[in-house]
């Protein structure tokens, strides 16, 4: 069993550091992982309060008298090496060490208490993650040791990072892109486990499709490039760099102890690996959503259909300076297209139905398009549902709220039908809107698997990715 899949897996946890002050890192850790609905067992350490949120509390983990899986330890850094003593003693194989003060700070002091934690480790067969670290965040346990609560769980997308802001603080903005997150894990500076690890780990995740990273830098690059392959075979990976400067090297440096590299450095490692680079947190968030949910294309050839020119024109100008076409259709397609349309449409790709209330015939379109074989793939823009453009008609006509409710409901359903049609062709879908998912269709093809973006140059993107890595996983070395 690959070290991280117990850690990410407790059947138990023990946490140092959590108390009845709520003000405390590790009170917030502990309150997150009994309010995420973790079912294991939780066993508060703390030396002088018998009860810790109501849970009986324990001085030492000797004190525990049962065997524990995991350790998460929020302390001053000074008393780290002494607990992990006590951990290895009392048999826990498993640790996240959150505190900081390692070799992140200026010094030989820091660093010489990184080397004792590690041998310490080591003496006792134990594997940790940190120093430095926020903790991990796991869908098929409900486990969620960080700060930040309300993990959107449940997607098919895993995350490691050696910044842990990126792996819990992001939480607010996948849940605005209704995003789901599978499993975070939080590097911090990498004593034991690291990015190597990860990789490692999360190829034989089942339930994952995509692998994010935010890198400072790769301490082991070759195993880096060999781990990332195998992994690249059957699951994308992408990453964010961000070492490349001076500045962002300096900051790395006292981030996490990491010494980075040029930046044409890091695209050959990440060329050698088959990983694929995005520029900031948003553009890889938007590239592992598509790789997560949507199947690959066979060419570069995409529809774009759309009830506005102005929009239509943007995605087929920006598909195409990311390097997809948008092929004009045959006479035969073009036909079969007109006959279910009407009289205003273009049809030539963009299909631009200008000005249509009937948002049923986007299904339609769609597998006609996918049908011909003159397509790989999609992009929709004008997706509304009755709620989006009703508010004010309603005021008017209040006889409208009864209809809205009923044609909402089977619109909603039938939003789940078109999110469905990807799957079936083998050929993938992205939508471009304004409206977020506070709207009740927008909401309902994102929870169906469709991606939704606000620009069409985010869309291009997104199409993109899908087909650079179907080309990685097409090229020799793989």
């Amino acid at each position: 069993m690959h070290p991280l899949k117990q850690l990410m897996n407790p059947s138990s946890i023990a946490i140092y550091g959590a108390s009845n002050n709520p003000m405390k890192m590790g009170s917030i850790q502990l309150a997150n992982i009994l309010e995420t609905g973790f079912r294991g067992e939780v066993y508060p350490i703390h030396r002088s309060e018998a009860e810790v949120m109501g849970i009986p509390a324990y001085r030492s983990m000797a004190e525990v008298g049962k065997p524990v899986d995991l350790a998460q330890l929020v302390l001053p850094t000074e008393v780290v090496p002494e607990v992990m003593e006590e951990c290895g003693r009392a048999g826990v194989r498993r640790a996240i060490i959150i505190s900081g003060g390692f070799k992140e700070v200026p010094g030989e002091e820091g660093r010489r208490r990184e080397r004792e934690i590690k041998e310490i480790a080591s003496r006792y067969g134990m594997r940790f993650l940190g120093p430095n670290c926020v903790g991990i965040m796991n869908s098929t346990c409900s486990l969620n040791t960080t700060t930040i609560v309300n993990p959107p769980m449940g997607g098919r997308i895993a995350f490691a990072s050696q910044s842990g802001a990126y792996t819990a603080m992001i939480n607010p903005y996948l849940r605005a892109q209704g995003i789901r997150m599978g499993q975070t894990i939080s590097v911090g500076n990498e004593a034991d486990m690291d990015l190597v690890d990860c990789l490692e780990y999360f190829r034989d995740e089942g339930d994952i499709r995509a692998v994010g990273l935010y890198v400072e830098a790769v301490r082991r690059p070759r195993e880096f490039i060999a781990a990332a392959r195998r992994l690249v075979e059957e699951k994308p990976v992408v990453a964010i760099y961000v070492g490349g400067t001076e500045a962002g090297s300096r900051s790395s440096l006292s981030h996490t102890g990491a010494v980075s590299g040029p930046d044409e450095l890091y695209e050959g490692l990440f060329a050698q690996a088959g990983v694929i680079r995005a520029d900031d947190i948003d553009h890889m968030l938007d590239l592992l959503w598509v790789l997560s949910m949507q199947p690959l294309p066979a060419g570069d050839r995409v529809a774009v259909i759309t009830n506005s020119g102005g929009p239509g024109s943007s995605l087929a100008y920006h598909l195409e300076k990311a390097g997809l076409k948008v092929p004009a259709f045959s006479q035969a397609l073009r036909a079969r297209l007109d006959a279910m349309t009407g009289p205003l449409t273009y049809t030539g790709n963009p299909i631009d139905l200008t000005f249509e209330t009937n948002i049923f015939i986007f299904k339609q379109l769609l597998e006609t398009a996918y049908e011909s074989g003159e397509v790989d793939a999609a992009v929709i823009y004008g997706i509304f549902g009755a709620p989006d453009f009703m508010v004010n008609l309603k005021k008017r006509f209040p006889d409208l709220q009864a209809m809205e409710d009923a044609w909402d409901e089977g619109y909603r359903a039938f939003l789940a039908e078109l999110a469905a049609v990807p799957g079936d062709a083998g050929k993938p879908l992205v939508v471009m809107s304004f409206l977020g998912t506070g709207s009740s269709s927008i909401r309902a093809l994102v929870e169906s698997g469709v991606p939704v973006y606000p620009s069409a140059s985010r869309c291009a993107r997104a199409l993109r990715s899908l087909l650079d890595y179907r080309a990685l996983k097409a090229a020799p070395a793989f």
